[in-house]
């Protein structure tokens, strides 16, 4: 998808972003640990994550201007832990295909300017030819990611485990197959 007004890209991520992608999420794991957010602490994403997010064609970017400013993972083959969700329901049945959004950050020099809520819709538009809805969780303590997606009308739906406890969000993008 490509927007020319604005010179915005969204693409699927190669090996060639690795470095760039790699150095995008270690600036993230610095914000997130300098406000005393215990997520991605742990030494996950790492290079490993990344690269078989690529290989798997999960992995999508954000480019303005040619630069890589933002990148996240798109899945469409479900999410184990999405199946023993607690303390809420999903917006769709548990049968119904959905996609998901992982592991999402912005260029440490990008931040605040929009693209997390770019590499959203963007990833909303691509899912809503594929699927009803797209799935995302976030750390209890990352209300910067729960405002993003909230502003973005995803409803919360309950906590899944993964180390700890996550809090899961959905949005209804398409008509519900019954």
């Amino acid at each position: 998808m490509k927007d020319n007004q604005s010179n915005i890209n969204f693409r699927p991520a190669t090996l060639a972003d690795l470095d760039w992608v790699e150095n995008m999420v270690e600036d993230a794991k610095v914000r997130l640990a300098a406000t005393h957010i215990n997520q991605w602490q742990s030494g996950y994403p790492n290079r490993e994550s990344l690269s078989s997010d690529v290989e798997r064609g999960y992995g999508r970017v954000v480019e303005c201007n040619g630069k890589v400013v933002a990148y996240g993972a798109l899945t469409y083959d479900g999410e184990n832990a999405y199946n023993d969700l607690t303390d809420g329901s999903w917006l769709t049945p548990l049968d119904q295909p959905y996609a998901t959004i992982h592991r999402l950050c912005v260029a440490q020099s990008d931040v605040g300017r929009g693209f997390g809520r770019t590499f959203m819709l963007m990833a909303e538009q691509e899912a809503s030819a594929k699927v009803a809805s797209l799935r995302v969780d976030t750390h209890p303590d990352n209300h910067t990611m729960q405002q993003l997606i909230g502003s973005l009308g995803y409803h919360y739906c309950g906590v899944v485990r993964y180390e700890s406890i996550r809090y899961a969000y959905e949005k209804i993008l398409g008509k519900i197959e019954n």
